[in-house]
């Protein structure tokens, strides 16, 4: 099912990734709570589903009180990160505008988890699998192309995979090289070959592979082929 377009103030979610700890932490006590709320909602709904189904009396009263339910969880989750985050999935390809528009959350989210995966990871913090919305949105970065509003931050987050060790889907980052041929963005790839850590090096090179071959998609397999033909 496509989600509605979201509608409210996402400003403060900026505030989830701040260097003042004060500031971020009031963030991110207001993301959980709204999650927490649409939760509540949801398990609400789901009884009041079932409750539905299985009574033969006051079936317009359990209908009014399970489409409020349902009203207050759509409400309250798409206050979250995951109402952007969901507009910019369902976007079509060809809808610019709505990709671009939502496309600093995606950059956001992204960093939230670069740079304070703890408390981007915390079970509070999600209702669905972090992992599974980290991979679908890197498939439609790659699928529909980086909006060019947020091009810088997504070669400083490729960057930054490069570096670190590995997390989970981190590997999807390497098909965005492909929309990155701007010389600095691959000058800051190239200095990654001279790094100390031999791991980060031979991910630099692989990305510098990938860049000069963009006909060919990487994945783990080509990955692993290519480092047994590095070898």
């Amino acid at each position: 099912m496509v989600s509605a377009e979201p509608r409210g103030d996402y400003s403060w979610l900026f505030d989830l990734v701040a260097v003042d700890p004060a500031v971020r932490h009031h963030a991110l006590d207001r993301h959980q709570a709204l999650l927490a709320a649409a939760s509540d909602a949801l398990h609400l709904s789901n009884g009041l589903w079932a409750a539905h189904h299985r009574s033969r009396s006051g079936q317009a009263r359990l209908a009014a009180r399970l489409d409020q339910a349902r009203a207050d969880f759509r409400w309250h989750q798409a206050q979250t990160i995951h109402g952007p985050l969901d507009a910019f999935r369902d976007a079509p390809d060809d809808d610019h505008a709505g990709r671009a528009r939502w496309a600093p959350i995606v950059a956001l989210y992204l960093r939230w988890e670069a740079e304070y995966p703890d408390e981007w990871g915390a079970p509070e913090s999600w209702m669905w699998s972090r992992w599974g919305t980290k991979e679908v949105l890197l498939r439609r970065l790659d699928r529909g192309g980086i909006p060019e509003t947020v091009r810088p931050q997504i070669a400083e987050l490729i960057l930054a995979a490069l570096r670190r060790p590995y997390r989970c889907k981190d590997w999807l980052y390497a098909s965005l090289v492909r929309q990155l041929h701007d010389s600095p963005f691959l000058h800051e790839v190239g200095m990654l070959t001279s790094a100390d850590d031999p791991l980060v090096r031979l991910r630099a090179q692989f990305v510098l592979h990938v860049a000069a071959h963009p006909e060919q998609t990487p994945t783990r397999t080509s990955w692993r082929r290519w480092l047994d033909s590095a070898a």
